[in-house]
């Protein structure tokens, strides 16, 4: 073979690639599509997207946004914060800037109340309710974050930023913000809760259940045997919760439904000795709330310090995150488009997702007319555009097929 006939030969082959990366399969599409639905199941939790939760009364947990078109006070001053639920998010605050909170403790819907006025989702409500007394509100309502209160996204951070939740605050923190542990970087997939440094130094009875904590890796450890680290930190994660409360093997704290006889033992208090060494936040393993002393004594602390929700294992963000992803189950895009996939042949296949690849090129140049005029894509530009691909496949309708 020449040498103009082998670099031709290459330049074909240079030329096709791009074309093989640019190639989805359907699978790719549910995948994609599953990753978003987990996503959003995460986020949103088990939140009903029809219904204004007022009605409810405050919610243990659920899906909230603080609307800044409706308070722009609230930037300046944070009593005039007011949060609203999903369903209200999209009927009544539609197109207003809303700040996503993820989800907080107890809260009840603002939307009917004199922080924002009338709830188009609540007709049966007669004038404006009174403000919700029991809601707490932070810097989040205000678009602001961690001890830095800056906003998420941060438009001046040029890397990518990792934010916690706490589980007592529920502000969001950058790990380096915070005062934490050694390798506390490392614990981010493991951990079940974080606790910030100021949440436990105003908590001070948090350091007594610190051994139910993430712990720091030793540092020959680390650095002689890498193997040993994942070991230890498993054995971390793996720690007896019996010998960490004094509880003699084999007996466990009585459930709320025993006799009195047997609770009557956890008038003994039951917390850890005092840690004195633990410094900053705390990292915690799945089900840590469970081993919290219930005698009479840690209860009125607790309520004095209120911190009672610890009790609930139902509060965590990660019940809630899983309740969510449950619901998504039962109705998944995935689930339907695998099923649909195996139903057709594979001629079917390949015209749904040939169809599917001139859509999201067509889209992809749609948007570039707007990214280029800086112009805000609206849901009406979004649906002028389907419109007009239903239109041309209407066209298209009786034309004849020619096979290549």
């Amino acid at each position: 073979m020449s040498e103009s006939n082998a670099t031709d030969g290459a330049h074909e082959v240079e030329e096709a690639n791009p074309l093989e990366q640019s190639t989805i399969t359907m699978l790719d599409v549910l995948e994609q599509e599953k990753e978003l639905e987990d996503e959003y199941a995460a986020v949103l939790g088990a939140s009903d997207e029809k219904s204004c939760t007022y009605a409810k009364g405050p919610i243990g947990r659920q899906a909230l946004y603080s609307c800044l078109t409706c308070c722009p006070e609230a930037r300046e001053d944070l009593d005039k914060a007011a949060g609203v639920c999903l369903a209200c998010s999209y009927r009544c605050h539609e197109h207003h800037e809303l700040v996503e909170l993820y989800t907080k403790r107890n809260f009840r819907c603002d939307c009917p109340t004199q922080r924002l006025g009338k709830c188009s989702l609540n007709p049966q409500v007669e004038g404006v309710q009174p403000r919700n007394v029991g809601n707490l509100y932070n810097q989040n309502f205000q678009g602001l974050y961690c001890k830095c209160k800056r906003p998420y996204p941060d438009p001046d951070r040029t890397v990518e930023e990792v934010m916690l939740q706490c589980a007592i605050c529920e502000d969001w923190f950058h790990l380096p913000h915070m005062k934490a542990p050694g390798a506390s970087d490392k614990w981010l997939d493991v951990c079940s809760e974080m606790i910030c440094d100021g949440c436990m130094d105003a908590k001070p009875f948090l350091k007594d259940y610190t051994g139910l904590a993430l712990q720091p890796v030793v540092e020959d450890a680390k650095d002689d045997k890498p193997e040993a680290e994942d070991s230890q930190l498993k054995n971390e994660l793996d720690r007896s919760i019996c010998d960490i409360m004094n509880v003699p093997e084999g007996e466990s704290q009585p459930d709320e439904g025993e006799p009195s006889q047997k609770r009557a033992k956890l008038d003994d208090c039951r917390r850890p000795k005092p840690n004195k060494e633990h410094e900053g936040a705390a990292f915690w393993t799945n089900d840590w709330r469970k081993s919290l002393c219930q005698c009479s004594e840690c209860l009125s602390l607790y309520k004095e310090l209120a911190v009672e929700f610890l009790l609930d294992v139902e509060d965590s963000a990660k019940t809630y995150e899983e309740r969510g992803m449950k619901r998504a189950e039962e109705n998944s895009s995935y689930e339907q488009g695998i099923r649909a996939l195996a139903s057709i042949d594979r001629t079917q296949q390949i015209d749904a997702i040939t169809e599917y690849n001139r859509m999201k090129d067509k889209l992809k140049e749609y948007l570039q007319a707007f990214a280029a005029s800086k112009k805000v894509v609206t849901e009406e530009d979004i649906n002028r555009f389907f419109a007009g691909m239903r239109n041309e496949n209407n066209a298209n309708l009786g034309q004849p097929y020619f096979c290549r």
